[in-house]
């Protein structure tokens, strides 16, 4: 879902907001379903959403960024779960403002379809599967990371996409969410797929209580001779990664991913 946001009054807002943008997504819940909320905020650490940070015309003043009235900017958030994506379709102009930070929004409009924006969209986990039955063998992988990413190791973080965090960050979502759990393929993701080329950089991100690095920039992945369980598999992940993310934070604005794959 991409709400379509307008300030209210001119404000200054952190350009690392992440924070405060999963603080404006909890308070939207906590006006759709309390219990919801609660359970976003107190449950375990992955989550059934993404939500990210807000991209429009905005000036940079140092550390922060200014968003005037008359600018448009978008939030996007993703819902992984039933639950969760119901309460999101309920999202309207008519639920009232958004506080991100010390910035207030009206709400202009709200995008669920793809129609409506290039990076709306809906689909169920069943729909995924048959489309990606349907296509044919997929023989790369392009991932545009529009947003920082990192992923987490241990006690820290490495921003860097390896075939194997990626395909086993987004292996874990669907195992996650799924009611159709997939077995770990880690390993032959590993012995199967290489990056091909990248081009990127990394950028330093404020998660509020702490800071960490991650990367953004478009990375290609290929796999020569793959196996045809994961050629399947990697089309059917590439396409959820649209929905789902990758890596750490992805709901405090990082793991913002744009698939685009190559059939054979």
């Amino acid at each position: 879902m991409v709400l379509t946001l307008e300030p209210v009054d001119e404000a200054l807002l952190s350009v690392s907001h992440g924070a405060q943008a999963f603080a404006a997504a909890l308070d939207l819940f906590l006006r759709l379903d309390p219990a919801l909320a609660r359970e976003l905020h107190e449950g375990r650490a992955a989550k059934p959403l993404t939500v990210s940070p807000l991209s429009g015309p905005a000036q940079r003043e140092g550390g922060n960024i200014r968003l005037s009235p008359g600018c448009r900017y978008d939030w996007r958030l993703t819902g992984l779960s039933a639950p969760v994506a119901a309460a999101l379709l309920s999202v309207c102009p008519d639920l009232g403002g958004v506080r991100i930070g010390g910035a207030v929004f009206r709400i202009a409009s709200v995008a669920t379809q793809a129609g409506e924006h290039r990076d709306a969209g809906r689909t169920s986990y069943e729909e995924l599967m048959s489309r990606a039955a349907g296509a044919g063998r997929v023989s790369g992988v392009t991932f545009s990371f529009v947003t920082p990413t990192t992923f987490r190791q241990g006690e820290v973080e490495l921003p860097f996409p390896l075939p194997r965090l990626v395909w086993g960050s987004l292996l874990d979502r669907w195992n996650a969410w799924s009611s159709t759990p997939f077995p770990d393929l880690k390993p032959l993701v590993e012995q199967s797929m290489v990056l091909a080329n990248w081009k990127g950089e990394t950028r330093r991100v404020d998660l509020g209580s702490r800071a960490t690095v991650g990367f953004v920039g478009r990375f290609t992945y290929r796999m020569p001779g793959g196996p045809p369980e994961l050629t399947w598999l990697v089309r059917l992940l590439a396409e959820y990664a649209f929905y789902a993310g990758v890596g750490w934070q992805t709901t405090h604005g990082l793991g913002q991913v744009r698939p685009q794959w190559k059939n054979v």
